[in-house]
């Protein structure tokens, strides 16, 4: 994995602090970045105060803070200081570039059919990623998607009602557990916890507003 900007992520993980430790932890952020080495697109990004994501690498206890570089319809990519790359679909890992044998792409349209119904049942998600050898494996997983209860998710400038929503995949020899808080009114995944794959574990993303 590639060395870019690290912050200590213990407010970034599930069951995050108050908004005034979000605000502390933001400006760190920024401030450390501006004194770092990074790739001329996120210096342009900076500059242009364009939104930011909060990501931590859960099982590393390390995160930073990711730019917005573009929206193409309901794709967001995400952009770290040393170029890193991180693809959110209406909120949900689509997929990573510079991590290793990354997650080069996901099919997510049954999973995204239940955060925006806020509904359980069961679903099938496909991730197609790549090997040691560069070669391309896509896997399938099925799914159980659960209702969790509400709660309160303080984000950097206020505080969101959420639903939290589980989702519990397994394939022949992998299982993991993603959970994502959702509005209820806009549907808006405003925080979770992913499984990116067996090379970089589970990442935690929060939005920054």
């Amino acid at each position: 994995m590639k060395s870019w900007f690290l912050i200590p992520v213990l407010a970034l993980l599930i069951g995050c602090g108050t908004s005034q430790e979000n605000d502390s932890l933001f400006d760190q952020a920024l401030g450390g970045l501006r004194g770092s080495e990074f790739v001329p697109r996120f210096t342009a990004l900076l500059k242009a105060e364009a939104p930011a994501l909060q990501i931590g690498f859960v099982e590393r206890q390390e995160g930073g803070t990711l730019l917005l570089e573009r929206r193409d319809g309901g794709f967001d990519y995400w952009l770290s200081p040393d170029g890193v790359q991180i693809i959110l679909q209406n909120g949900m890992l689509h997929g990573t570039r510079g991590l290793g044998e990354g997650l080069l792409a996901s099919e997510l349209s049954q999973p995204l059919s239940h955060v925006r119904g806020l509904t359980s049942g069961y679903s099938d998600r496909f991730h197609t990623y790549l090997d040691g050898n560069d070669q391309a494996e896509t896997r399938t997983y099925r799914c159980l998607f659960t209702v969790g209860k509400q709660s309160e998710v303080a984000l950097r400038s206020k505080t969101v009602q959420t639903v939290q929503m589980r989702e519990n995949c397994r394939s022949l020899d992998q299982e993991f557990t993603n959970i994502y808080w959702v509005t209820p009114e806009t549907r808006r995944i405003v925080q979770s916890r992913q499984w990116a794959g067996p090379f970089v574990g589970a990442l935690s993303t929060r939005v920054v507003e």
